[in-house]
């Protein structure tokens, strides 16, 4: 059965390619907001609940009924009528669907609210400011610096990149929640990424990026606000690109620098990756799970046709950007790893496969690739038809073995179709689509004709959407079709300046 030309991709916590991943030209992609008194941006959604319209359930009463942001099993036990369910909420989520204000939450006493997450239903969630608030498998999803609410925990605890990390690692105390990390730039560079980290599960919340030659500065929270997207997604890392558009190429300054950001983490960590000039090749670590009833597996990987005229696309794709695809490299997982994730059932699923990646060496060139996890396909009970997700736009570059380490996307389009619809085609959209995002490509347009990307050169769709839109065809329209194949030099600007292409 042919799917349908628009298809569903995702970020952790985002409705992506029908969708892969959300731009915004304000911090975050999807601009959720709580309604309390006033709306308050800066947050991203970190799950996608079920449609709204589900009645209550009779035996959820007033008296009886567990309050919103509590654990349940079934509706039934939710004084609201509705429970979001285990994996994706684990434990599971009382909460008030379809709420406008606070009001409207099945409260108690309790300090909830009322997100409106920009896409798909309100509903209302538990406000916190630490993380010590949230029970276990949640984090505090900041939406400012001091508060934020409680929402499942996209990744498992970080704790740093290990010891055969090939990059000088630098620890920062943060006295009193704020932190100034201090890196030097080299003479005449391409472009260069610091990474600021915090372990165990804390957050981090950029602030600016500033030379110390002249105070030439980089606003993370207002025009480069877009540069904050890993700590809204992630809590814990924010990998971070300059020059991350064409416009700041004149901003680039050699010398001593100083990254500004709060945390309520005792410390900060980072890494600098540094490019003299602007690369041209990306090596890929492609992970193949469950796929053996295509005859695909680690070892017939390099000779499959099917597959090897899919990275052929994907090749011509990136061409656009003068970037080729390097070194090629083949893995399987753990066959009890292949048994219980070939269908990817949740995000959680998605960040337990990234684990299972491996280094493909410990010397900076092999650290610096991209992994890809080709599963059968998505199974998420909350968004049907989802084909992918990029775990972070950009992506932390040289971190294998973590929570947040690729990209993971469905393979059941392998091989398939006919004259009408081409499955090797559309496979290569995903993979190159999702790839894109990882390397720091958001989507030209939301499918809610209201977020954009911050490049100048891709055309923004304010109405029609999908047929009408401008943008229609680019890579990075956020619905999956084959069609979509053009990169404009903006966007090759982000791809040329990620450390991953070398």
């Amino acid at each position: 059965m042919r799917p349908s030309s628009f298809a569903l991709l995702l970020v952790p916590g985002l409705v992506c390619l029908a969708a892969a991943c959300s731009q915004s030209t304000e911090p975050s992609p999807e601009q959720p907001i709580i309604v309390v008194e006033d709306p308050v941006p800066d947050a991203s959604d970190p799950s996608t609940l079920p449609d709204a319209g589900v009645d209550p359930d009779p035996d959820a009463t007033a008296e009886t009924g567990r309050v919103d942001g509590e654990a349940c099993e079934s509706d039934a036990n939710c004084r609201s009528g509705f429970c979001a369910p285990d994996p994706d909420w684990p434990g599971g989520y009382c909460t008030t669907v379809d709420c406008e204000t606070r009001v409207d939450c099945a409260s108690d006493g309790e300090n909830n609210a009322c997100l409106h997450p920009g896409r798909g239903s309100n509903f209302c969630v538990r406000l916190c400011t630490s993380n010590d608030e949230c029970r276990e498998g949640y984090v505090c999803q900041g939406l400012s610096q001091t508060e934020g609410y409680c929402a499942p925990n996209p990744a498992p605890p970080f704790d740093g990149p290990g010891d055969d990390f090939p990059f000088e690692v630098s620890c920062t105390p943060s006295p009193e929640g704020r932190a100034s990390l201090a890196f030097d730039v080299s003479d005449d560079l391409h472009s260069y990424t610091v990474v600021p980290f915090v372990s165990s599960g804390r957050r981090l919340f950029p602030s600016s990026v500033t030379s110390d030659l002249d105070g030439t500065s980089f606003n993370l929270r207002q025009e480069n606000g877009f540069q904050s997207t890993g700590a809204q997604l992630f809590g814990f890392i924010n990998p971070t690109i300059f020059p991350a558009v064409p416009d700041d190429i004149g901003k680039i300054r050699e010398g001593a620098h100083t990254y500004r950001l709060s945390t309520d983490d005792s410390e900060v960590c980072h890494y600098l990756l540094e490019r003299p000039t602007r690369g041209t090749e990306i090596d890929l670590n492609i992970y193949l799970v469950g796929l053996s009833y295509l005859g695909l597996n680690a070892n017939t990987a390099a000779n499959h046709d099917d597959l090897q005229d899919i990275l052929a696309t994907v090749e011509s794709i990136y061409n656009q950007a003068d970037v080729s695809l390097g070194q090629v490299r083949y893995f399987s997982v753990p066959e009890d790893a292949e048994e219980a994730y070939s269908v990817v059932r949740s995000e959680a699923d998605v960040a337990r496969l990234a684990m299972l990646t491996e280094a493909p060496g410990t010397d900076a060139d092999s650290m610096l690739s991209a992994n890809l996890i080709l599963v059968q396909n998505f199974d998420f009970t909350d968004s049907a038809g989802t084909l992918g997700i990029s775990m972070g736009i950009p992506g932390a570059p040289a971190l294998h073995g973590s929570g947040i380490s690729g990209v993971a996307l469905t393979g059941e389009y392998i091989g398939r179709g006919g004259s009408r619809f081409d499955g090797n085609a559309f496979t290569a959209n995903i993979i190159a689509h999702e790839l894109g995002h990882f390397l720091g490509l958001f989507h030209t347009t939301e499918s809610t004709a209201r977020n954009f990307d911050p490049l100048d050169d891709t055309p923004r769709c304010t109405e029609g959407f999908p047929e009408s839109c401008p943008d229609l065809g680019n890579l990075m329209f956020p619905l999956a079709d084959p069609g979509n194949f053009t990169v404009t030099a903006d966007q090759a600007h982000v791809i040329g300046v990620n450390p991953l292409v070398k």
